[in-house]
């Protein structure tokens, strides 16, 4: 018969994590009631609910700063950095994984080691680059960029994953004689399928809540994404907290929903290589 926890230990460990949870909860709490309120309710009393509930900051929203656009230029920017990050992740991984060449290794440290460089130190260069290229102040510079620096972290995990893909099955498939590119996509991405994802819920709640890049990159009130519009755009309006909670509590709620939609993937990820 297996040791049982200690009543106390038990107890302990749930009050930590009750704890954490509510730590967690409270911000996303507090942005609900008080984005329900006028900016005169708030100040008489902040900590207060709302009296009454007043739901005219989400429609200032809508009808004054187009979150419709600017949740548009955040969900294409997201899809279409992701797409063209799979499509250079999902082969090099497939490589590195499973293809034997010479410098694999070197290689593959390489790509690795850019992991530890931070991504400030490109942002001059990047800039001027985008800027030669005339793509400042469009989407197509945030989608290269996002796409481009989530290639190595892409690459660690998805490496992981094929490489417990068996080799009887790429085996069985060159002799049936299979090509290259069929072979990625009817066995190595479906196979990869939960690495993909778990990748996807990653990246895009990353990019959704990026704030530097667009920042920088974006400099039309059009152009801007959903997260940095309530940093500048919502600025102005500083002095309605009511109005900036809002704006914060609808960036916040895509990012929470995918997670608890897509948790049981995350799950999958976290272990992913870990079991042959």
């Amino acid at each position: 018969m297996a040791n049982r926890k200690p009543l106390w230990v038990n107890v302990t460990i749930y009050a930590v994590l009750i704890a954490f949870a509510v730590i967690d909860i409270y911000p996303i709490v507090y942005m609900g009631i008080n984005s329900s309120r006028t900016a005169v309710d708030f100040f008489r009393n902040p900590g207060g609910l709302p009296a009454p509930w007043y739901f005219d900051n989400f429609k200032a929203l809508y009808y004054r700063f187009d979150v419709i656009r600017l949740f548009g230029n955040t969900l294409f920017s997201a899809a279409a950095a992701f797409v063209l990050a799979m499509a250079l992740s999902i082969p090099a991984s497939f490589a590195f994984a499973k293809l034997k060449f010479r410098y694999r290794s070197g290689l593959y440290l390489a790509v690795i080691a850019t992991m530890a460089i931070p991504g400030i130190t490109f942002v001059i260069p990047n800039f001027l680059l985008m800027s030669r290229l005339g793509l400042v102040n469009h989407l197509s510079s945030v989608i290269l960029l996002w796409a481009i620096m989530s290639v190595p972290s892409n690459i660690f995990l998805l490496v992981a994953l094929m490489r417990s893909i068996p080799d009887e099955i790429l085996e069985a498939a060159k002799m049936d004689g299979i090509r290259y590119s069929q072979t990625l996509f009817r066995i190595v991405i479906p196979l990869s399928i939960p690495g993909i994802v778990t990748l996807a819920i990653f990246n895009t709640t990353g990019w959704w809540n990026d704030l530097f890049t667009p920042l920088i990159f974006l400099q039309s009130d059009e152009m801007k994404t959903m997260t940095v519009a309530v940093a500048t755009i919502l600025k102005r309006f500083d002095t309605d907290y009511p109005l900036l909670l809002a704006g914060l509590f609808m960036t916040s709620i895509p990012p929470i929903l995918i997670y608890i939609a897509l948790q049981k993937y995350i799950k999958k990820g976290l272990v992913i290589g870990s079991v042959k």
